[in-house]
């Protein structure tokens, strides 16, 4: 069924105060034309605003919103009332009615998010906004510190469906389905819709639910023409602090008309905006280690006594790029509306990342002949005499530790394993005994883009409803070049019996080096670091989506109200290729056997990084870096990568769908239940290389299955301010594309050439299935209030999670990551979430003008990952947070609009890992303030500031225990100052 959709807040834009009479609130006539005729396909303005009136008493609802009005993030101060009978309703308040009122009429369990509230507080994307949605939760850029990725109900962006202008968009992320929505400022659109039951006229692939965004129309606006522009400016603070470049500006320009008596529309949108940043950031270097020596790496660790090998800390600098729009053009004929829209997003870093690696490193170490001994003594302890050519000799003996030079005697030259411990056996204790500094630098350079077009139309005839849409969605994410450079003194000379490092810490978050007494100098010294290693590499994932669907209504109007069938086509073509160009050093430059204080790479000094917790020390010139690079290659011909190295991650893959669904609306007094069920057939074919070591080539694997999708869905309004809801339906999701291959990709050490990591596919992955339960409650106690309770309930059998192990190898760090993607076996996912908006429109002034929004989201997730070492312990679903909450108090009065909000979000499991010790996401919050004031109806300015306690952004620990840090990010304040203009 297609749900009747309501005008979000820039449906009701008026430009001068307007007397509000029964029917008085729609757009202009045009003269000869029904108001059924006039309607917006995507709008119900006139019922909306019928709403609004029911039950009020007023001799005169005045409302002088002119941003507002015209779906801009701004509100004119409303007129002052004329006597006291009569109510204002302007800015945030119709803003909230609006909202409140598509809340309420939906057939589904939703949330929207209109025009204006998008602009109320300083989001730098639209995910960030989305956080603020009861039960989402936002998925940072570990990199930037914005809102990336968003979840529903503690289900990632792969288990739900994105859409604009209900266009399923292309989906660029290399490694899922998730969509990258950072591209997305949160402002230019006309609403979000979250919609989290689904009935069967929608996409079955969305176990979490969907987000649109529809983005406007002329057909949105009272006015027959409409032209705005804002124009905004800031700083980061911390970018300010460091000396970097902190400025952000972004503006837009809108303009809308209708013509011919309102037949014809269009409405075309541009923006652009740049914005500087510098995040910081410390996080560990090598997975931390229990106390007594491990097996093997899936062996499960006790977090009692966990020890660190190492921290990095990065020093970022970026300058990101937003630019895009949408255009529109709408026919309303008497029995047929046809529509033509495009919608355009690009987004562009430029970014840089110098990182500086403390880390302890594995050494040769004895091994015991029965591993499972505790009893043997330390080996500094069984030191009986020195060889001048083998080294210490110690008093084990053949039966107790390996002889592996076999002469009769233990020695340092059986030493045939490398460990952090002091033996290779359970004897062994933490003891790293070699200490590595080294700086490096990358650049960060990223871009990406995202494209819809479609075309369509509703057609009535006499009691049958034709919906019929085409579509196109493009996009595609690169890196164009990826610039590295590495200076460490692996190769360093260490004294006999040096030390590895120790940690000291006042705050689990920053980790401090305790550096051995013969590396004292060199975090401070440049000149003791020769290099190491350089590398350029690029990529890029593409994917093209085409899509048809046709929906046909028929109108019984009675017990059965409607019945409807449908169909929809989807096919999409992905590819992804990347390219390692070259790895090398130097030679044949001016830098050649340089140190790092010789090469003249450095471009300053940074002496304190987060919050003076650290210090720093050179940073390099990005200029400088990629000019010595790019001298190297072109100094040693044939240095650049060839033949099938150029290959070995490269992949496609096509994609089709075939959905058909049929339904009925049956109405029975105050009850409406929708039910039906939904087919949907999938094939998927991808072509990757592989690689197994022996040998290597293109193939490919293909695959299809069938679903079916049943579901009902309920809802009682006994009267206008009360609804009550209970739905029951079914969803699935696919397996990623690049999940379903067969072979496996080999990364190498690029100074080395060592395999340090192996990602497997695995074409026997089913998709997941989920069984869904939902019930609400809400309570309408006047126009711009709600109380609403919602319970849900989802059990989904075979989800998919990547697993992550490292297994022991001959390799400089004694390791190989293998990455592999598994069904799990059961998870479920239940909880509660209270909405509350209420304004206090009855206090004595000016404590009218106050408004609270608030929201309590409370769950619990429990997976069977069917791992063996779990041994059927339950873990919590990946991505699921079991508490959010957000809380603002707002105030709008005398011309003046205020918001301090707060966002809080908690801690989740990221991903999984084989040890048993899993990457945790800690607790975030987040405290905004958003001001506008309005000199006149056309002009209004704004003052906000984004993250005002400067918490941090990004902060990960290794296992719940926030004492075994693994990541933690700063961003900094957002200060923006914002000016909008409306005619």
């Amino acid at each position: 069924m297609s749900p009747t959709r309501f005008a979000p807040v820039g449906s009701m834009p008026f430009s001068c105060a307007v007397r509000l009479l029964p029917g008085g609130c729609g757009r202009a006539s045009a003269p000869g034309r029904s108001a059924t005729q006039r309607a917006s396909p995507d709008t119900a303005t006139g019922e909306i605003m019928q709403q609004f009136i029911h039950g009020m008493r007023v001799r005169r609802l005045a409302l002088a919103s002119t941003m507002l009005a015209t779906l801009t993030p701004a509100a004119a101060w409303a007129q002052q009332q004329q006597d006291e009978s009569e109510i204002v309703v302007s800015g945030q308040l119709l803003s909230t009615q609006a909202a409140i009122a598509a809340k309420r009429t939906a057939t589904s369990v939703v949330e929207v998010i209109s025009a204006d509230d998008l602009g109320k507080i300083p989001d730098a994307t639209v995910a960030d906004a989305l956080a603020r949605v009861p039960g989402l939760s936002v998925i940072v850029n570990q990199e930037t510190g914005e809102g990336q990725y968003v979840t529903i109900r503690g289900l990632s962006g792969t288990y739900n469906a994105t859409m604009v202008n209900g266009v399923r968009v292309a989906q660029t992320d290399s490694g899922s389905r998730d969509v990258s929505l950072n591209l997305l400022p949160p402002n230019g659109l006309a609403e979000i819709r979250v919609t989290k039951t689904l009935t069967p006229d929608q996409d079955g692939d969305a176990i979490g639910g969907t987000i649109n965004f529809r983005t406007p129309t002329a057909f949105d606006f009272k006015n027959r023409q409409v032209l705005r522009a804002w124009l905004s400016g800031g700083f980061n603070s911390y970018a300010r602090t460091s000396g970097e470049n902190a400025a952000l500006y972004q503006g837009q320009l809108d303009y809308g008309r209708r013509f011919a008596e309102d037949r014809f529309g269009f409405f075309v949108s541009g923006n652009y905006g740049v914005s500087h940043g510098n995040s910081q950031e410390t996080e560990n270097d090598g997975e931390w280690e229990p106390h007594i020596w491990r097996k093997n790496s899936i062996e499960a660790i006790s977090e009692k006594n966990m020890h660190l090998p190492g921290i990095d800390l990065d020093y970022r600098r970026f300058r990101q790029t937003r630019w895009g729009g949408n255009a529109s053009f709408d026919y309303h004929g008497d029995s047929t509306q046809l529509y033509l829209r495009g919608q355009y997003a690009h987004f562009e870093k430029v970014g840089t990342n110098d990182y500086t690696d403390y880390r302890n490193r594995k050494s040769p170490r004895l091994t015991q002949v029965n591993p499972e001994d505790t009893s043997l003594r330390q080996p500094e302890d069984m030191i009986i005499g020195r060889d001048p050519k083998l080294g210490n000799i110690y008093g084990y003996t053949p039966g107790q530790v390996v002889d592996a030079d076999g002469d009769g005697r233990i020695t340092d030259a059986d030493r045939n394993s490398k460990q952090y411990w002091s033996l290779n056996g359970r004897s062994g204790v933490w003891n790293p005994k070699i200490f590595q500094f080294a700086r490096s630098f990358e650049t960060q350079d990223y871009s990406q883009y995202m494209a819809t077009v479609q075309i369509g139309g509703i057609s009535s005839i006499d009691k049958l409803k034709l919906s019929y849409d085409l579509s196109y969605s493009g996009g595609a994410q690169e890196t164009p070049g990826q610039y590295s450079v590495s200076y460490n003194c692996d190769a360093c000379t260490y004294p006999l019996n040096a030390t590895g490092m120790d940690w000291v810490s006042h705050d689990p978050r920053f980790p401090h080096p305790s550096l051995p007494a013969y590396a004292v100098n060199v975090e401070r010294d440049p000149s003791l670091l020769p290099f190491d290693s350089a590398g350029l590499s690029r990529w890029k994932q593409r994917d093209s989506r085409w899509a048809a669907k046709l929906d046909a209504r028929y109108d019984l109007g009675g017990v059965i109200d409607h019945v409807q069938i449908g169909a929809k086509w989807l096919r999409s073509s992905r590819a992804y290729d990347s390219t390692p160009v070259w790895n090398g050093d130097f030679g044949g430059t001016p830098l050649d056997g340089k140190s790092l204080a010789a090469s003249g790479l450095i471009q300053k000094t940074v002496n304190s990084i987060l919050g003076g917790e650290y210090y720093y020390g050179p940073v390099l010139s990005r200029a400088a870096v990629i000019s010595a690079i790019n001298a190297a290659i072109a100094a040693q011909p044939g240095s650049q990568t060839t033949g099938t190295d150029l290959l070995r991650d490269d992949r496609n893959g096509r994609e089709t769908i075939y959905a058909g669904y049929a339904l009925a609306d049956i109405k029975a007094g105050a009850i409406d239940i929708v039910t039906g069920g939904r087919v949907e057939h999938r094939d998927t074919y991808n072509r990757f290389w592989s690689d197994d070591g022996a040998k290597s080539g293109f193939d490919s694997t293909s695959r299809g299955y069938t679903v079916f999708l049943p579901s009902v869905t309920a809802n009682w309004r006994p009267d206008d301010k009360h609804v009550y809801r209970a739905a029951l339906w079914t969803g699935y999701s696919p397996p990623e594309y690049g999940y379903l291959s067969s072979g496996q990709s080999i990364a190498r050490d690029k100074a080395t050439n060592e395999i340090i990591a192996i990602s497997r596919g695995n074409p026997d992955l089913k998709p997941a299935r989920s069984t869904n339960a939902d019930v609400s409650i809400e309570w309408y106690p006047d126009l711009s209030s709600q109380i609403s309770l919602a319970g849900y309930y989802k059990r989904i059998s075979n989800f998919i999670f990547t697993n992550g192990s490292q297994v022991n190898a001959a390799t400089r760090s004694g390791i190989v990551e293998i990455t592999q993607p598994q069904n799990g076996k059961t998870a479920e996912v239940y909880g509660a979430e209270l909405g509350v908006i209420k304004q206090f429109q009855g206090l004595a002034a000016p404590f009218d003008g106050f408004g609270f929004e608030g929201n309590l989201t409370v769950q619990h997730s429990a997976a069977d990952s069917g791992q063996a070492y779990r041994m059927g312990r339950k873990m919590r679903f990946v991505n699921t947070p079991h508490l959010l909450y957000n809380a603002a108090l707002t105030y709008q009065k005398y011309g003046l609009q205020m918001k301090l909000s707060y966002n809080y979000r908690g801690k989740y499991v990221e991903s999984l890992r084989d040890n048993a010790v899993d990457k945790w996401v800690q607790h975030n919050r987040s405290v905004d303030f958003h001001s506008r004031y309005n000199f006149s109806r056309n002009v209004a300015i704004d003052f906000d500031v984004a993250n005002l306690l400067n918490d941090w952004r990004y902060y990960t620990t290794k296992g719940d225990n926030p004492s075994y840090q693994k990541d933690y990010m700063e961003p900094g304040r957002t200060f923006i100052v914002r000016t909008n203009i409306n005619f």
